[in-house]
């Protein structure tokens, strides 16, 4: 959570978030318009991005996250657009804990889950999630295809270019873990820093395997939100949608 804590202010410039949003919005929709979704939560909400495009799309959309940090700037982007998003601070561990109803849909994106590093976590955290959809509700996750990653251990990935900043990622890998690597370049100043976390690169096949222990089921995998077909090798994500 301390990069993320430290890292704050930076966050939102890793991402094109119109770009995104164009990207990702018609995949929301048609599979929310598949199951009769109308109430959904966001378990890692992170700066709130996700939970605006879907209350603009119309939908009753709360939002979770373990950082206070993260919530705060959710907050303060979602009031910049006069949106009343309901957003509080969670670990996934303590989703029923923290919400007595039940929602249509659970999403849980980029690349959050793999924060949790031991299977007794991660089943934890997917059995939290089972107990706060309904019936038949539905459970999107998403997360770096790490099979790929840990196959090959591509260590550069594309930097991201604004205005002011540069973006690098480099990857270290290790027999259990992946460090990700960004280091901010201010053009400006020409000072740089380095922000650093850790993954646990869970692959496909254990992580189904602790989602059918935690009760889901009817499992379709995509790469991208064009609902291509998930591709082992070649995939850089996966995106598992299922039901309970």
């Amino acid at each position: 959570m301390e990069f993320y804590e430290e890292f704050i202010e930076k966050y939102d410039k890793l991402v094109s978030w119109e770009n995104r949003v164009t990207r990702e919005s018609n995949f929301y929709k048609t599979v929310f318009s598949n199951n009769d979704v109308k109430t959904i939560l966001d378990c890692a909400c992170g700066t709130g991005h996700h939970v605006i495009m879907l209350k603009q799309m119309g939908y009753d959309v709360k939002g979770s996250d373990i950082s206070p940090a993260m919530i705060q700037k959710a907050k303060s982007n979602s009031d910049k657009l006069g949106l009343k998003i309901p957003l509080k601070i969670s670990d996934f561990k303590n989703i029923s804990k923290i919400y007595s109803e039940q929602f249509d849909a659970v999403i849980c994106v980029g690349n959050s889950l793999p924060h949790l590093f031991t299977n007794k976590e991660i089943f934890e955290a997917l059995s939290e999630i089972y107990k706060v959809l309904r019936q038949n509700g539905i459970f999107i996750l998403e997360q770096r295809n790490y099979d790929k990653l840990t196959k090959f251990q591509t260590r550069f990935f594309p930097v991201t270019f604004r205005e002011d900043e540069i973006f690098f990622y480099v990857l270290d890998y290790f027999p259990k873990k992946i460090v990700f690597n960004v280091i901010d370049l201010e053009i400006n100043s020409k000072k740089f820093h380095v922000f650093t976390t850790e993954y646990n690169p869970i692959k496909k096949e254990n992580l189904v395997e602790l989602l059918e222990k935690s009760g889901f089921k009817n499992f379709k995998y995509h790469q991208d939100h064009e609902f291509s077909e998930f591709n082992i090798e070649k995939s850089d994500n996966l995106i598992i949608i299922c039901k309970k």
